[in-house]
């Protein structure tokens, strides 16, 4: 087999033309923030997807020292990536996979005290009996599919919720597997906005209906599951459904989940650059692939060493970056289209010299809701389209990074 390299094996240099700088500390406040929102309930902090583009090298101990133990991945792989942070500091957590694993690594769950969701009943009778085969039991919760349709046992309308407690009830039976939960996602909690008018017919309220109840026929019947349905929306505008557990997503790292919602949160990653090159363009001239953007008079060029690669998409031309001066911060507009590894912005009778830096978002809360905006997406999307050849650096209270 050949050996292969990925971005994430490349050297970490004392300084770099991109950065995606980490703020620990305003993760720590976001923690503490939506903590307080539910003190009475266990706190699952959802780092799939590399901690949301954030990093889990940087997240995950800082998450430990805060006093998380429960983390949330979307595969095994990313499930052994936090073990293993995990077991170098020295700490123990619990991890749940939402998403699905091949039945064949039952074994690699096990060993690694992994919680594995259950699909369905049937996924759920193919792991416990892989588990067996290969002399191990699976620790797991049972995904309930009150209304999301995308995984889980459904339990969408009365007769459903009562098949899905006799379904889990067999499920808790099999020797292969250690049902310890249950929990379900819901689909609108973020667009529900006021609370206060949110009728019975309000989707997110039917699903909580729905699961509470299976987990009420579970009791009936002696079954206790670790129960779980707030995502951060839901955990701020729903906090009397935390249950036993609330699942912090996208506001622990400082975006609120949609417009309606409104928490104090600090975002935690910073997208920086540098000026590369300044040049002038002469009037009639264009800048880029296509010369889409044809100057109106002379006007003063930067480059700036980012582009779609890095997760700047087309579609950002137009928006304003943040140059740093000597003099002060100053706006300046992306002209032309974004390249694959550079773009360029309008710095016409701003004091910007090569060198300076550029902040594409994170000093201002909603820089990153305008960018989405401009690309027809969320913040979610935009904060993993930050690709893994940008490093992640951590910021240091000083002002450094490291």
């Amino acid at each position: 087999m050949y050996p292969f390299y990925l971005y994430t094996d490349m050297p970490k240099l004392s300084e770099h033309k991109v950065i995606a700088e980490i703020d620990a500390d305003a993760l720590l406040y976001n923690y503490k923030e939506l903590s307080d929102l539910t003190p009475n309930t266990r706190h699952i902090c959802v780092v799939k997807a590399d901690a949301y583009g954030h990093t889990c090298e940087i997240c995950v101990p800082a998450l430990l020292d805060a006093g998380c133990d429960f983390f949330a991945v979307s595969c095994v792989e990313e499930a052994l990536v936090v073990r293993k942070i995990c077991d170098s500091c020295d700490r123990c957590a619990d991890i749940l996979i939402l998403g699905y694993t091949t039945p064949r690594q039952a074994s690699v769950l096990c060993s690694n005290s992994i919680i594995q969701t259950l699909l369905s009943a049937e996924y759920a009778k193919q792991l416990s009996d892989a588990a067996i085969e290969q002399g191990c039991t699976v620790r797991a919760h049972a995904a309930l599919d009150t209304g999301m349709n995308r995984i889980g046992i459904c339990a969408r309308d009365d007769q459903e919720c009562v098949d899905a407690a006799r379904q889990i009830q067999q499920i808790s039976s099999f020797d292969g597997i250690q049902l310890e939960g249950m929990y379900t996602h819901f689909a609108k909690a973020d667009e529900e906005y006021d609370a206060t008018v949110i009728s019975e017919e309000s989707l997110t309220i039917i699903q909580s209906e729905r699961f509470l109840r299976v987990r009420n026929a579970l009791l009936d019947r002696g079954i206790r599951l670790f129960c779980h349905i707030c995502n951060s929306a839901a955990a701020v505008r729903f906090p009397s459904l935390a249950l036993d557990g609330v699942r912090m997503g996208i506001l622990l790292y400082g975006i609120q989940p949609s417009e309606f919602i409104n928490v104090p949160v600090k975002p935690v990653m910073s997208l920086k650059t540098l000026i590369s090159h300044i040049h002038t363009l002469k009037a009639g001239q264009t800048v880029s692939y296509g010369g889409t953007y044809i100057a109106r008079k002379d006007t003063t060029v930067a480059t700036v060493p980012i582009g779609y690669a890095d997760g700047i998409l087309r579609s950002y031309s137009g928006f304003e970056l943040t140059v740093h001066t000597p003099s002060g911060n100053h706006k300046a507009a992306i002209i032309g289209r974004v390249c694959m590894d550079q773009c360029m912005i309008d710095i016409t009778d701003l004091p910007a010299s090569v060198g300076d830096e550029v902040t594409v978002f994170g000093s201002e809360p909603c820089q990153l809701r305008t960018l989405s905006k401009m690309a027809g997406t969320i913040e979610y999307e935009s904060l993993c389209l930050v690709s893994a050849r940008v490093p992640r650096v951590q910021k240091i209270t000083d002002g450094e990074v490291k």
